[in-house]
């Protein structure tokens, strides 16, 4: 990573750290794309976080590979925003919050994968657009702390 890709992804993980640290976790989502991309190098020629290179690198599905045209493909996290969130809260909670532990957490959990706009709708109708299915959150369950486990229950492949 470059000395300016470093600093920049480094400067969105404080302005995370502030957020969550004020536990204002409304604004996160435009502050974890900025450091997501940073992080990976996905910028333009001008060093800005460039989102739409997220479809070239993140993990696509199987049937998103057959997919030639981005219009066509939907970026998601791969653990969604509320169980990303709640990981934070869980910082927070243990009094555990520093610029480490925050790097830490978003370098495990930070990830996008590329679906089909109708794998998208399965998603949606199945209620887990937005949230894990509750064996995530189950110890002994086979999809407990998976991060594919939305995606596995419908039978998502990757």
């Amino acid at each position: 990573m470059t000395d300016s890709h470093l600093y920049d992804a480094d400067l969105e993980l404080q302005h995370l750290y502030l957020e969550v640290h004020a536990e204002r976790f409304h604004y996160l989502e435009m502050y974890l794309e900025g450091y997501y991309c940073y992080r990976h190098q996905l910028v333009t020629r001008q060093g800005k976080a460039d989102w739409t290179q997220i479809f070239d690198y993140a993990q696509r599905s199987l049937a998103a590979q057959r997919v030639p045209d981005r219009k066509q493909l939907v970026r998601l996290f791969r653990l969604p925003l509320s169980a990303l969130t709640g990981k934070l809260k869980t910082l927070i909670r243990d009094d555990a919050l520093t610029y480490a532990s925050l790097a830490q957490c978003l370098d495990e959990h930070l990830d996008y994968v590329i679906l089909t706009r109708a794998e998208w709708q399965q998603l949606k109708a199945a209620g887990l657009e937005n949230r894990m299915p509750a064996g995530y959150y189950q110890p002994g369950t086979v999809h407990y702390q998976q991060t594919m486990a939305r995606f596995q229950a419908l039978s998502i492949a990757f």
